[in-house]
């Protein structure tokens, strides 16, 4: 699966690099949690295709290669589990983490792992000096995930995100370099 960059998180738990080989159970994946993520992310409001599925993995497999992205899907006992990103800005040495899971692996420590690996990968690298994450301010779930992973809440960004109905609040959290 994917094309080799893998970061190993646990027995049975990995991150690899998405690619379009994944599209087939990616968009299973992604029908599977629509309703439930779009209370919170405003593309699960988008029409979902096979192709359009496999378009965004392709595209996101350039983001990596442009050093722009590491996008990762989460693998969970040899199937997919859920998405977890960071994007990159070289520029201004930060990184944004973005993540969701499937409800079936929902409160199993899969995101909080995953996300963690993650982090860690991505301030390792000797350019990333703060990592930032934005959730619905309504998404405590994600909230205290973010807390349980040392990131600081930093305030709230007011009408921030458009989904298709309304607007909504995002909490700002970041996390910087040990040290």
């Amino acid at each position: 699966m994917g094309d080799g960059y893998r970061i190993e998180v646990r027995p049975g738990l990995a991150l690899e690099l998405q690619h379009p080989d994944f599209a087939d159970d990616y968009f299973a994946l992604i029908q599977r949690n629509l309703t439930r993520l779009a209370l919170w992310e405003p593309w699960a409001s988008d029409t979902h295709t096979l192709v359009t599925t496999r378009m965004f993995l392709a595209w996101q497999a350039q983001a990596f290669v442009s050093k722009t992205s590491l996008p990762f899907v989460i693998v969970n006992d040899g199937e997919l589990a859920g998405s977890c990103t960071a994007r990159l800005d070289a520029a201004e040495g930060t990184a944004e983490v973005g993540y969701w899971v499937d409800a079936a692996v929902e409160g199993t420590g899969v995101a909080r792992a995953s996300v963690a690996a993650l982090v860690d990968h991505v301030l390792a690298l000797a350019d990333v000096h703060r990592v930032q994450a934005r959730t619905a301010v309504h998404n405590q779930r994600s909230r205290a995930l973010l807390e349980r992973l040392g990131f600081e809440f930093e305030g709230v960004n007011r009408s921030a995100q458009r989904m298709p109905d309304r607007r909504v609040d995002l909490a700002v959290y970041a996390k910087l370099p040990a040290g």
